[in-house]
């Protein structure tokens, strides 16, 4: 496999880069790209020199620092990609407290927002939710950091927007609890490219540690 390591944009088309490979090449490479996001200092990681063969490729400490962060990292695993679901939020549950709220007390506030912006008393406000699921986010990742979300689903558009429009805040045994709302198809699309990131990663690794493997060991 090809790594192409630049100090700046990782797609900067050099001139070098221009002597050693076709046009088209670049562009397949700009479409099937792997970021360097995951490497130790994010996309400002620059790869010391030392960690840098004669033949450009990297040591393999590099790649063990690359394989370190990327078991430790919590991604959410997707079997296809995700449902879009233009009308509904995530609530995103504080991580403290997040096991303590339940789905009444959810609703109970999402129909107070919702009184806000009714017109009409004798509305059913009841009739703009659709459902709410719960999804135990720190079970299926393993750590008590990661906050559990409700999937809420709504009706339209406008009460989606109405709902997002400021985070929920109630009370908790007498402790003020905030909720973040977010759009459901968004904060998932995030999640599910930090999933297909992973997977080339892993995918990355793998090539190397195959590779490695390959090498004949020098008496």
């Amino acid at each position: 496999f090809l790594t192409l390591i630049t100090q700046t944009d990782p797609l900067c088309q050099s001139t070098l880069i221009s002597e050693l490979i076709q046009d088209q090449l670049c562009e397949d490479l700009k479409a099937n790209s792997l970021d360097i996001s995951y490497f130790p200092g994010g996309i400002n990681y620059e790869i010391p020199r030392d960690e840098i063969d004669k033949n450009g490729q990297m040591a393999i400490k590099t790649y063990e620092k690359l394989k370190k962060r990327l078991n430790k990292r919590k991604v959410w695993y997707f079997s296809s990609p995700p449902e879009k679901k233009p009308y509904a939020l995530l609530a995103i549950l504080p991580a403290n407290v997040s096991n303590d709220i339940h789905h009444q007390q959810l609703l109970d506030c999402l129909y107070d927002r919702l009184k806000t912006f009714s017109m009409n008393e004798n509305s059913d406000i009841k009739k703009h939710i659709l459902s709410i699921e719960f999804i135990p986010l720190n079970l299926i990742l393993d750590s008590n950091d990661i906050s559990n979300q409700f999937i809420i689903d709504c009706d339209s558009i406008e009460t989606k927007q109405q709902l997002m429009e400021k985070p929920l805040k109630f009370n908790l045994d007498n402790h003020s609890i905030t909720i973040d709302l977010r759009s459901y198809d968004e904060d998932i699309q995030r999640e599910y490219d930090k999933f297909i990131k992973a997977e080339k990663y892993r995918e990355l690794i793998k090539n190397h540690d195959d590779a490695v493997k390959r090498i004949p060991i020098k008496k």
